[in-house]
């Protein structure tokens, strides 16, 4: 019985395969939307309280929460280092400067200028090595650890110079690694923000007879008194070109991104949102609530999708009925010759469940393959959505 039923889906491959296919998607791509959505809430649910709260210029709410806490997109204003200070002295607040604008790999690994506070209230546990302890060095996520394949150097990216100064891609050693924790921070490399504000061109290695020249009007230091362009800078810094870094400018006016605040206290939460309430400059945010509204859309997208997979279904159902209707009647003559050679109808009949039976498993079998294939590709997917 099971020879004959091979030997018709063989001889039937064409419509086989177009059945098996055709099944295969319509399960699939449900399955697939659903998994997909549940990660990806689940994960923007669990970063979306770490931090609770969120420092930053007055700006798009949104883009301030994905840039600082998924280290993708673009802010167009930053705060200056003053800002952080003035949080750091609050007792009831646990403060975390961020910099948020180079990246290495080709843009592939955004570079976070921040401090060692930061692991310890993200509960970032070290794999090997140690924290940033001088500047120039970093510490890499585990899927960027994976990448390198034991390679100790990392090069920053090349920036442009607009806003940015005269800037080089700097040398950064790997002291440590961090242990895989399935968040964006696996893909980050951290720095301290001394590295940062180097890379920013704040600052600069460079033989003392080396002056070189004055600063553009785009640089970050235009307008800064004694600030140069060394014409030979070290970008590759080692304990022999350390002590020829030097730093222009007021610390407190430069540069950062954002400031990630771990609140001790519920009043201490409300009275931070009180306290910027209503500076024109300056924002607080609470991810949590800037998520939510994200959901709010990711829900309705789901149920517009779930509306297109049911219609699927539903047409991919009515072609598998008729394709096997009208392979029933095709063959209605060859089963009747099967009945006449002394064949029951029961026999006749459990021919065709076996045959259905096995294109519905072939079916599932490719409804698995589809899901593990979808389900591979939809990061690449969305991020490039």
């Amino acid at each position: 019985m099971i020879r004959f039923a091979c030997a018709y889906l063989k001889s039937q491959w064409k419509l086989v395969l177009t059945l098996v296919i055709t099944i295969g998607l319509s399960l699939a791509l449900p399955i697939t939307s659903f998994r997909v959505m549940a990660r990806y809430r689940g994960e923007l649910e669990s970063r979306s309280t770490r931090p609770p709260l969120l420092i930053g210029a007055r700006g798009d709410r949104f883009d301030l929460v994905l840039r600082s806490q998924f280290f993708v997109g673009e802010l167009q204003q930053s705060l200056t280092y003053r800002e952080y200070g003035r949080l750091r002295d609050d007792a009831e607040l646990v403060s975390v400067p961020l910099h948020l604008v180079h990246s290495a790999g080709q843009g592939k690994w955004p570079i976070v200028g921040t401090n060692s506070i930061y692991f310890t209230a993200q509960a970032l546990e070290l794999d090997a090595g140690q924290v940033f302890a001088e500047i120039g060095t970093c510490v890499v996520g585990a899927d960027v650890a994976d990448q390198l394949n034991g390679m100790t150097i990392i090069k920053s990216d090349l920036q442009t110079t607009f806003g940015f100064g005269e800037m080089l891609p700097y040398d950064l050693r790997v002291a440590g690694v961090l242990k895989k924790t399935s968040t964006p921070d696996d893909r980050a490399i951290f720095v301290s923000l001394e590295t940062a504000w180097l890379l920013d061109g704040y600052g600069h290695a460079h033989e003392e007879s080396d002056s070189g020249t004055a600063v553009s009007r785009r640089s970050l230091l235009h307008g800064v008194e004694g600030a140069h362009t060394p014409l030979e800078s070290q970008t590759n810094l080692d304990q022999s070109s350390r002590h020829l870094i030097h730093f222009h400018g007021e610390q407190l006016d430069y540069r950062i991104s954002s400031v990630a605040v771990w609140p001790k206290t519920k009043e201490a939460s409300a009275l931070l949102r009180v306290d910027y309430q209503d500076d024109r400059t300056t924002q607080v945010v609470v991810p949590q609530h800037e998520f939510e509204k994200l959901l709010e859309h990711v829900v309705r997208v789901k149920d517009v999708l779930d509306l297109v997979f049911v219609i699927l279904l539903a047409i991919s159902t009515v072609m598998v009925v008729v394709s096997t209707i009208q392979s029933v009647q095709l063959r209605k003559r060859h089963l009747e010759t099967m009945h006449y050679l002394g064949c029951s109808r029961l026999k006749v009949r459990t021919l065709l469940l076996l045959e259905s039976s096995m294109v519905a498993v072939m079916a599932l079998l490719a409804c698995t393959l589809f899901v593990f294939m979808l389900d591979a590709a939809a990061p690449s997917l969305l991020s490039i959505l």
